[in-house]
C-alpha cells in the first residue's frame, strides 16, 4: 500500500483538505479518507470495519447490561478473527477446498486489517468496563481510532488514552511546523529504505531458497534464514516507521512499534523491543488476567506459554506459526528458570538473535512440514564450496548485489546499534544536528532509494508481510 503512487497522491491530497478545510472537519476527514482508502483497497474490509466500529461504539455508551454486552461484542470479535483466520486453512486440511466453486475461498480470505482493529475495540471495551477510561461518545472519533489509515492495515495497535486524546487536539495542528515536518520525512524515508532498498532486495534471494531448499547446501540456507531475520525486520520495521511519519503530518503520535530488537540481549528483552504494541496488549490484556507471575513460578511458565500460544495463532493458522509461537514461549521459560536459578545467561545478544533467526524458518516456511525439511536439509546438506558460485547465479547475486544487501543490512544494524546507545530513533536523532547534516541524511536517504531500491517497469513491488495478519 504504502510503496504506491497512489498512495502518496491520496496522503498529498489529504494533507491539503487537512490544513485548508475548516479545523472542526479535521476528524471527520481522516475519518472519511480512511474509509475511502479502505474500501478503495477493499469494499468487502469495509463492510467489516464499518460493523465492528458500530457495535463497539454502541456496547461502550451501554449503561445497562455492559458485561453482558462486552462478552457478546468480544466473543463475536473473536468468533469472526478466527472464521477469517482459519476457515481456509481448515478447508484446506480436510480437502474441501478443491471442491468448492470458484471465488469462494478469495471471499474468505481476511479482510485488511482485522486482526489490528479488533484488538483495539477488544482493549478499548474491557478499559470502558473497568473504568480505565470513558466511553467515547463520538462516531467520529471512535471511528476514526480504530481506521485512521496509517495504521489500518499493520498497525500499530492503539491504546484509546494514547490516540483519542490527540484527535480532540487536531485543532492545534499547525500547517508549518518544521520540526514536526522534518521529523515526519524522515520516518517515511527510513522506513521506504528499510522497505525498498533492503526487505525487498532480500526477498529476492529468500524466496527462492525457501521454496526449494533441496537445491541448496547448507551455507546457503544459513545464509537464507538470516537474510528473512533482517527481510522480515525491515519490511514490518519499515512499514511502521512510514505509518509513524504519516501520523506525524497530521499531528498524530504513534506508537513507536520497535526498538532496535536484534540488540536484544534475552527473548524477555526482545518482546519489549518486538512489535511493542502487539507484547504489550498481549501482556496487558491476556498476560496479567490470567495471572501473570503473581501465582508462582509454575504458573507464570504456564502463562507464558499461554501468550506465546495465542501470539502464534494470531499470526497465521498453520501448525509452523502455533511452533513459532511455542518456540518463543520456550525460549522466555527457559531464560525464566535460569535466572530464578541465579545463572548467568551466555550468549547474550548473539545466542538470543541466533535462537529468534531459527524460530523465523517456521514462520516464514509455507507449512509446517516445509519448515522441518528445511531445518533438516540445512543441518545435513553440508558444504560445498565448489558450488557456491552457481549458487549465486541460481539466485541472481552477482557481486555487486550482495554488495548492496550487505550494505544495506550494514546502514540498518548500524543505525539500531546508534540509536540504542542514545535511546533515540533515528528521525529524532538527526533534529539535533545542524541543517547541514540532516539535508545530507535526506539526501542519501533519497539517493539511496532511488538509485538501489527496487521499484519500476516490471516490477511487483512485495506485499507488506503483515498485511496478510
Amino acid at each position: 500500500m504504502f510503496v504506491s503512487i497512489g498512495f502518496l497522491i491520496f496522503l498529498g491530497i489529504t494533507a491539503a483538505l487537512f490544513f485548508v478545510l475548516p479545523k472542526k472537519w479535521r476528524p471527520g476527514l481522516l475519518l472519511a479518507a480512511s474509509y475511502l482508502l479502505c474500501g478503495w483497497l477493499d469494499v468487502r474490509a469495509l463492510a467489516v470495519l464499518l460493523l465492528v466500529s458500530l457495535c463497539t461504539w454502541r456496547v461502550g455508551l451501554a449503561k445497562k447490561k455492559r458485561r453482558i454486552y462486552l462478552v457478546l461484542v468480544v466473543s463475536l470479535g473473536i468468533a469472526l478473527l478466527g472464521l477469517y483466520k482459519y476457515t481456509p486453512y481448515l478447508l484446506m486440511r480436510l480437502g474441501i477446498s478443491e471442491k468448492l466453486p470458484q471465488g469462494i475461498l478469495e471471499r474468505l480470505a481476511m479482510p485488511l486489517g482485522l486482526s489490528f482493529y479488533l484488538f483495539q475495540a477488544i482493549g478499548y471495551l474491557v478499559d470502558v468496563y473497568k473504568g480505565k477510561s470513558p466511553a467515547e461518545k463520538s462516531f467520529w472519533y471512535l471511528g476514526c481510532y480504530l481506521a485512521f489509515f496509517p495504521k489500518l492495515v499493520s498497525g500499530p495497535i492503539e491504546r484509546e488514552e494514547d490516540f483519542l486524546p490527540q484527535l480532540k487536539s487536531l485543532k492545534d495542528v499547525k500547517f508549518y511546523d518544521r520540526g514536526r515536518l522534518s521529523v515526519a520525512f524522515t520516518y517515511m524515508l527510513w522506513g521506504y529504505f528499510m522497505k525498498m532498498v533492503v526487505a525487498d532486495r532480500l526477498a529476492v534471494t529468500v524466496n527462492p531458497i525457501f521454496e526449494a531448499p533441496e537445491t541448496y547446501d547448507s551455507f546457503w540456507l544459513i545464509l537464507g534464514a538470516l537474510f528473512y531475520t533482517m527481510q522480515i525486520y525491515c519490511d514490518f520495521a519499515g512499514y511502521s516507521y512510514i505509518a509513524i511519519g504519516c501520523g506525524e503530518i497530521f499531528g498524530i503520535k504513534l506508537t513507536q512499534n520497535f526498538k532496535a530488537p536484534y540488540c536484544a540481549s534475552g527473548i524477555t528483552d526482545f518482546w519489549r523491543r518486538w512489535h511493542v504494541s502487539l507484547s504489550s496488549w498481549l501482556r496487558d490484556y491476556l498476560y496479567i488476567p490470567l495471572g501473570g507471575n503473581r501465582k508462582g513460578m509454575v504458573r507464570k511458565c504456564m502463562n507464558t506459554m499461554a501468550v506465546f500460544l495465542v501470539c502464534g495463532m494470531w499470526h497465521g493458522s498453520g501448525v509452523n506459526f502455533v511452533v513459532w509461537g511455542l518456540l518463543h514461549g520456550f525460549y522466555s521459560v527457559i531464560e525464566t528458570l535460569i535466572r530464578k536459578a541465579g545463572w548467568k545467561i551466555r550468549g547474550g545478544r548473539i545466542g538470543t538473535f541466533l535462537a529468534v533467526a531459527f524460530a523465523w524458518i517456521f514462520f516464514r516456511a509455507s507449512s509446517f512440514g516445509a519448515a522441518v525439511r528445511y531445518v533438516r536439509t540445512m543441518l545435513t546438506a553440508g558444504f560445498q564450496p565448489g558450488m557456491w558460485r552457481q549458487y549465486a547465479e541460481l539466485l541472481s547475486l552477482n557481486p555487486v548485489e550482495m554488495a548492496v544487501i550487505l550494505a544495506g543490512i550494514i546502514v540498518v544494524w548500524s543505525v539500531d546499534e546508534l540509536c540504542n546507545r542514545r535511546k533515540v530513533h533515528l528521525p529524532v536523532f538527526i533534529q539535533y544536528k545542524e541543517n547541514a547534516g540532516r539535508y545530507l541524511v535526506f539526501y542519501m536517504l533519497l539517493m539511496a532509494i532511488f538509485i538501489f531500491g527496487m521499484y519500476g517497469p516490471g516490477y511487483q513491488a512485495e506485499q507488506f508481510i503483515y498485511m496478510q495478519f
